[in-house]
């Protein structure tokens, strides 16, 4: 599958380029083997952990007070955000041409939908998890938000831990407030891409 059938509004899919169902491996190989698909998952990854995690900072550690280690608000978020970019990417270079891919069964004007919806979906249900891989790689007390807060610390003490709540409920919410989020991200995401590639299409590069 050509990533530029999603990515490139300049070059519209017709019936003869609809994609056919194939292994998902040969499918993801076949999406990147155009630099467009590489530019998009680089794009598509900025966007879900960056502009994801302000949100998810904003829920997690101000509105639930779950805390964190003695750093600003902004240091808290590149930390959360940069290991969710690293930890996430690989991830996301999957979704992306299954997305993609779910798109271009429907009508021309539903694939933006269909794209956003799919694709904010897996995404939701992949970090269901999140706050405990949090806890665990960048959480208050692990190695690296110890030697944060060594570099960058600000001498405030954490607000304390938020309340337990169990691990189902910590799941549902955390899906509750992913997939509308990373709906309207995919969406965003991918008109901002296709606007993007349709000012410069040179730039993009073609294979």
């Amino acid at each position: 599958m050509n990533p530029r059938q999603v990515f490139d509004p300049t070059n519209p899919p017709s019936h003869q380029d609809l994609p056919r169902a194939t292994g998902l491996p040969a499918m993801v190989m076949r999406f990147y083997s155009d630099r467009l698909a590489w530019l998009g998952l680089l794009f598509f990854a900025v966007v879900l952990a960056y502009g994801g995690g302000v949100v998810m900072f904003i829920y997690h550690a101000i509105l639930l007070g779950e805390g964190g280690p003695a750093i600003s608000h902004i240091h808290h978020w590149l930390l959360d955000s940069s290991a969710a970019f690293v930890g996430l990417t690989p991830i996301i270079a999957v979704i992306v041409p299954v997305a993609a891919w779910i798109s271009m069964r429907g009508r021309k004007r539903q694939s933006t939908v269909l794209f956003a919806l799919s694709g904010g979906v897996m995404f939701a249900l992949v970090t269901a998890p999140g706050p405990f891989m949090h806890d665990a790689l960048v959480g208050r007390g692990t190695l690296i938000a110890n030697t944060v807060t060594q570099w960058w610390g600000n001498g405030r003490a954490p607000t304390p831990p938020a309340p337990e709540v169990g691990v189902v409920v910590d799941i549902a919410r955390q899906v509750a407030l992913g997939l509308p989020l990373y709906i309207l991200l995919m969406g965003l995401a991918l008109l901002a891409m296709r606007a993007a590639v349709a000012k410069s299409p040179k730039r993009a590069g073609r294979t």
